[in-house]
């Protein structure tokens, strides 16, 4: 998958192929559709929807970053994996700190 990538040698971006994009939008049908089913048929406990549905939204994602935002571990990649993994990290941090904050908030609140 990776080794499909074309790059440009000054600037280091990467392209896709014709076999990546379809290959991504094939796999990103096939996800979709099998989300849908799992919630629309209700193939199992809600517990088990949340974890099913969770599951396959990170499989898409990962999809979506392999075949359509061109992220690998290349060397010539290199700065669009580290844009990423700072991109992670500020949202870890938003979302956890959130959290917190509503906890908090819900725990100091006075029961009436």
């Amino acid at each position: 998958m990776a080794g499909e990538h074309l790059y440009d040698h000054e600037t280091g971006a990467a392209y896709g192929t014709y076999k990546t994009y379809i290959t991504g939008f094939v796999l990103s049908i096939i996800i979709t559709v099998i989300a849908f089913s799992l919630v629309g048929f209700k193939v199992f406990s809600p517990v088990g929807l949340y974890i099913s549905v969770a599951i396959l939204a990170l499989i898409q994602l990962y999809v979506q970053l392999v075949f359509f935002l061109h992220l690998s571990t290349d060397s010539k990649a290199r700065w669009n994996m580290i844009s990423f993994i700072f991109a992670v990290i500020v949202v870890l941090i938003l979302v956890i700190g959130t959290l917190w904050i509503m906890f908090n908030l819900c725990s100091m609140m006075m029961v009436m």
